[in-house]
């Protein structure tokens, strides 16, 4: 089974592909794997599988209307600019219908910006 559906499954616990948070969820773990294999970035299974749970987490909330308190502003200083338009563009460049929200997008970003420390650039 290849690694990112393995861990979808592990994390979502979905048995039913049609499912739309599961099939969002890999969507958008694909569309990670994607950006960080052209990056050559090397990402441990641990970090995998809390970027999953991440995304399982935003599907839920996005799906629910669910908001999540503002991130300080000072605090988007500490990500690459990258690393958050990485972000951005995963979360809310496709046509999804969601509404871009900042923290989820600054969120995501961490996740980003902790692999690209990891490999010294």
């Amino acid at each position: 089974m290849h690694m990112i559906e393995e861990i979808v499954r592990e994390v979502a616990g979905a048995t039913d592909e049609e499912m739309t948070e599961y099939s969002e969820c890999k969507r958008l773990m694909q569309m990670i794997e994607a950006e960080m294999r052209e990056r050559r970035y090397e990402i441990p299974r641990y970090r995998w599988l809390a970027i999953c749970a991440h995304l399982l987490a935003f599907v839920r909330r996005m799906a629910s209307g669910e908001k999540l308190p503002e991130v300080e502003a000072e605090l988007f200083e500490e990500i690459h600019p990258n690393m958050l338009a990485l972000s951005r563009r995963i979360l809310f460049g496709q046509e999804t219908g969601w509404q871009e929200d900042r923290t989820e997008v600054f969120l995501l970003a961490v996740h980003f910006e902790a692999i690209r420390a990891d490999q010294g650039k």
